[in-house]
């Protein structure tokens, strides 16, 4: 009885061991994976940064090709600008408003 008692104790303190060393090894690549979420999201922020440059100059060069032809055609981009530039002045007023 008391070999058994013994062995199964042996058992259940070797699982305790496994599972202290897995839950380490675990805990590792949490960090591992953190640290490479925290890089991410600063390539991601880097990269929206450079969207929104990359944005603002298509806009200013399509600006400066309505200017430049001066046709009517191509002045749709700028009744589009001025509306959406409306749109965002009265959602802005609605803010303030509340």
């Amino acid at each position: 009885m008391s070999s058994d008692l013994s062995s199964q104790l042996e058992r259940i303190l070797s699982k305790a061991a496994k599972v202290v060393e897995v839950n380490s090894a675990l805990k590792m690549r949490i960090s591992e994976l953190e640290d490479q979420v925290a890089h991410l999201q600063e390539v991601l922020s880097a990269l929206q940064v450079e969207h929104a440059d990359f944005q603002e100059q298509l806009q200013q060069r399509n600006l400066a090709m309505t200017v430049q032809s001066g046709s009517p055609a191509r002045d749709t981009y700028s009744e589009e600008k001025i509306a959406e530039l409306i749109r965002e002045i009265d959602r802005c007023m609605k803010l303030l408003s509340a």
